[in-house]
């Protein structure tokens, strides 16, 4: 469900680099949202939430899209990682703060 929902965010066609403090925000709301995919928190509202906060940290610029595929890739390898570094154990205690903590800031993402 995760990949399929980020193969839809944020298509743009410009051709435009972002800046240092979009490109760090974008990769940080794109981490959360694999950590909440991992932890099977992503609803229809929380993926929502998402695209409201991309959306936002975006605000009017355009990002080409392999930019913005460079930034979801290295997003979901990093959660991917995370993953794999916890074991069985670990995992639930992610999911139970990390995964939590990021399907609640998209959750309360203003609309």
């Amino acid at each position: 469900m995760v990949a399929g929902l980020l193969c839809l965010l944020l298509i743009a066609p410009a051709h435009a680099t972002p800046d240092t403090a979009t490109r760090e925000a974008l990769s940080e709301a794109y981490y959360e949202f694999e950590v909440a995919g991992y932890c099977g928190l992503v609803s229809d509202a929380v993926a929502a939430g998402f695209h409201r906060q991309a959306g936002r940290i975006l605000g009017d610029r355009v990002i080409d899209q392999k930019t913005l595929n460079e930034l979801r890739g290295k997003a979901w390898q990093a959660a991917h990682w995370e993953w794999q570094n916890r074991g069985l154990g670990g995992f639930r205690a992610w999911c139970r703060n990390e995964g939590k903590a990021a399907a609640e800031r998209f959750l309360a993402e203003p609309g």
